[in-house]
């Protein structure tokens, strides 16, 4: 009898172990970017550093590019719409910094997570003027999204203009794994 019951126990503890490696929904190469004060789920490359703060997740990699999430209700008594609030949010970026470019706005088949987004991707920064060094010039990538129970989802990615792209293919990962 004491057999059949360590035989039970061997076998009911690997089938624990064996089924907690099984069922993760972690991509591969990702890890869970872990926040007790939010309620999304958030996947960043496990090579990344993780910085979590009040109410906004971050994540940054070796060259210093990162993304960061933001979250806030919406106020459908400020903006009739998501297009006009991110419009607003990009003219108070211009009135703040110098050297802004103008925005490249993607609207058409743009998703964060499974929610309909609008995605702005825009430069901050001057080229260098012959005989001076230049300023450092970034890239941003926002995203813009809300779900069905009205929490506007804003999503950045910034880098240094030069390693912008090194990192899109990552962040494309994050942004396509996102859950509310």
């Amino acid at each position: 009898m004491k057999k059949i019951i360590a035989l039970f126990l061997v076998l009911t503890t690997i089938f624990a172990f064996g089924a907690c490696g099984e069922s993760s929904d972690v991509p591969d190469g990702m890890m869970l970017l872990e926040n007790d004060k939010v309620t999304y789920t958030l996947y960043v490359p496990e090579t990344w550093t993780v910085d979590i703060a009040d109410g906004v997740s971050a994540a940054y990699a070796s060259d210093k590019s990162n993304i960061s999430l933001m979250t806030m209700q919406w106020s459908s008594a400020s903006y009739t719409s998501l297009e006009e609030y991110c419009n607003n949010y990009y003219e108070n970026i211009k009135a703040t910094f110098q050297n802004v470019s103008e925005i490249e706005a993607y609207k058409d088949n743009q998703y964060f997570g499974e929610f309909p987004a609008l995605k702005y991707v825009y430069t901050i920064g001057e080229d260098a003027k012959e005989g001076e060094e230049a300023e450092p010039k970034y890239k941003f990538m926002q995203i813009f999204s809300y779900d069905t129970s009205g929490q506007v989802y804003i999503f950045t990615y910034t880098a240094l203009e030069e390693n912008y792209d090194s990192h899109t293919k990552a962040v494309n990962q994050i942004v396509e794994n996102f859950k509310p």
